[in-house]
């Protein structure tokens, strides 16, 4: 159409869960800018140049108009306009200073110790049976546990959240049907709102977000309940996914956990590069402002474009042997967390739980190996490139402490 490279690829199906990364390599190879008719057609980046470049032209390449290509009552950002990510320069800064206190890096260093003890209650709950399913029963659990913890809401109603974010995203694979938990949720966080504002000013993040002000006013009830909405589903499942990648990649390279366990000053470039490899979000979507040439496609007002970073982390113009997993991997700039402004809000929460979380499975269930050739993952790549489930045999071990079982208990997903 109109001499665009075109190409029919439902990047929600499952077969691009299938292939993902083969799609990738055949699109950066032949027409890493195309166009793909599905959803009302869009854009799709693949290469590393064009993903950075209009990640960072925010004039070009807008978000206000959201960051899904699907039809909206089929993304789960249809419950509510989401700030930041659904909004443009210099709106953009100024939500985002809401709450980046409570992310930075001294901060969220000193919730370690607290996620620690998290994740030695949850392992407490299944090391002496030697199996488990690492993603039910901890990778899910723990970041849930924690962004309610900074949010103030009630830690355990934990199982309750995950379910409610898991179906929005995913769909009804994710636990319910979505159409019953878009209620659920709503009235879910109004209430939490409307305890918090019953309570008066709190200093954490949903009270800077309920109290804050942009452009010299106070957010719109709308805009408090997207901005607590994005927080819940950020928190709550890519650094699940994160993690679930990477322990599938240890268990079937065990090399790589013989690596971290020899080597333990390895986790911080092993985390840069399982955020690489593993990227669980594939890619967020934007909206042409103008007609434009962009890497010699013409581009028109009003297209979607979908720029998928974890395409663009596979690129073998930057990356050598992109393909493969390099613990030590230097220089890694990878777009795992996306570029420029909208880069990800919550990167060194999530960088700190994973490794909270790499680091006590390694101490405590080292051997740990997948029961199945290949893990069962969501059908929906696109929305979060994820284990749904990863059960694991070990050697079973010792208790550390007195596990909270009524708080840690697993969940249906």
């Amino acid at each position: 159409m109109d001499g665009r490279p075109e190409i029919s690829l439902d990047v929600h199906g499952e077969e691009f869960c299938r292939r993902n990364y083969e799609i990738y390599d055949d699109l950066r190879s032949r027409c890493p800018v195309a166009w793909s008719p599905e959803h009302g057609g869009h854009w799709l980046l693949t290469d590393y140049d064009s993903v950075f470049e209009a990640t960072r032209d925010d004039e070009l390449f807008y978000s206000r108009a959201g960051a899904g290509i699907r039809d909206p009552e089929l993304d789960a950002g249809y419950l509510a306009e989401m700030p930041p990510i659904q909004t443009d320069p210099p709106l953009t800064g100024q939500m985002r200073a809401l709450t980046s206190r409570y992310l930075s890096p001294g901060v969220v260093n000193g919730l370690e110790p607290a996620m620690r003890v998290i994740a030695d209650e949850l392992i407490d709950t299944f090391i002496e049976r030697g199996e488990a399913d690492l993603i039910k029963e901890l990778t899910t659990p723990l970041p849930a546990r924690v962004i309610l913890r900074l949010l103030n809401f009630d830690e355990s109603r934990w199982p309750e959240w995950v379910v409610y974010v898991h179906t929005l995203i995913h769909g009804p694979e994710g636990g319910e049907d979505p159409e019953s938990v878009r209620p659920k949720m709503r009235d879910a966080i109004i209430s939490e709102i409307m305890r918090r504002q019953e309570l008066g000013t709190a200093d954490d993040m949903v009270g800077s977000i309920l109290n804050g002000k942009v452009d010299g006013r106070e957010l719109t009830p709308e805009e408090k309940f997207g901005y607590v909405l994005l927080l819940l589903f950020g928190g709550m499942d890519t650094t699940s996914g994160l993690a679930g990648n990477a322990l599938v990649e240890m268990s079937k390279q065990p090399q790589l956990k013989q690596q971290l366990l020899d080597d333990p000053d390895l986790m911080g470039t092993a985390t840069e590069e399982f955020l690489r490899h593993g990227s669980p979000t594939q890619g967020l979507a934007r909206t042409v402002s103008r007609d434009a040439e962009f890497h010699g496609q013409q581009l028109k007002e009003g297209d979607r474009v979908l720029l998928l970073w974890a395409s663009g982390n596979r690129d073998p113009k930057v990356f050598d042997h992109p393909d493969k997993i390099e613990l030590d991997r230097h220089p890694n700039r990878h777009m795992a967390f996306g570029v420029g402004q909208h880069r990800c809000l919550g990167s060194n929460l999530a960088r700190s739980m994973f490794k909270v979380l790499m680091t006590q499975i390694l101490q405590r269930i080292p051997d740990f190996v997948m029961l199945d050739e290949e893990p069962v993952r969501f059908t929906d790549a696109a929305s979060v490139y994820a284990p749904r489930s990863l059960p694991v045999r070990f050697t079973p071990g010792k208790r550390v402490g007195s596990a909270n079982t009524a708080s840690t208990s697993g969940v249906s997903q």
